[in-house]
């Protein structure tokens, strides 16, 4: 199931954790086991689950910004990817598209349209996010042995 999550989206491989926990995550919530006519969510906290919450899996999403001080013209949302929920609270776990790092937040807006095209763009502009830092750390690192042999110690 979450290599089908991550292959009908377009996300990196890198995310397969998050995919499996979000898999084992909604499969605890929806089958329901034959013999006895319950969810395992059922069998073990005593009470049908709530799965009004749900999303889909790598939609687009934004994270409002509660933590930072925002100046007048910032903005309060960050583009991200819907990744799954957190174990620990009533949050979400986001891929944020700016600080490329996966984030829970409580504070998320959800654009669940089919995330097809959009995420292979956005694939794409991390590629290019990343070369260009590699590029601009081999300038520093040429500007560096330039000097090296300018100024020797």
């Amino acid at each position: 199931m979450a290599r089908t999550m991550i292959h009908e989206n377009n996300l990196a491989k890198h995310l397969w954790a998050e995919a499996v926990n979000t898999a084992c995550y909604i499969q605890n919530r929806i089958y329901i086991r034959p013999i006895l006519e319950k969810t395992a969510y059922e069998l073990f906290k005593g009470r049908r689950p709530n799965i009004s919450y749900f999303h889909q899996f790598g939609c687009i999403c934004y994270s409002i910004n509660t933590k930072h001080y925002l100046k007048k013209f910032d903005a309060k949302a960050q583009r991200g990817i819907f990744l799954g929920y957190s174990e620990r609270s009533k949050a979400y776990k986001v891929y944020n598209s700016e600080t490329l790092c996966v984030e829970e937040s409580m504070h998320v807006k959800f654009d669940d349209k089919e995330p097809g095209n959009e995420t292979l763009e956005q694939d794409e502009s991390l590629q290019i996010y990343r070369i260009l830092k590699i590029l601009q750390n081999l300038i520093r690192l040429m500007n560096l042995k330039l000097v090296q042999k300018l100024f020797p110690l």
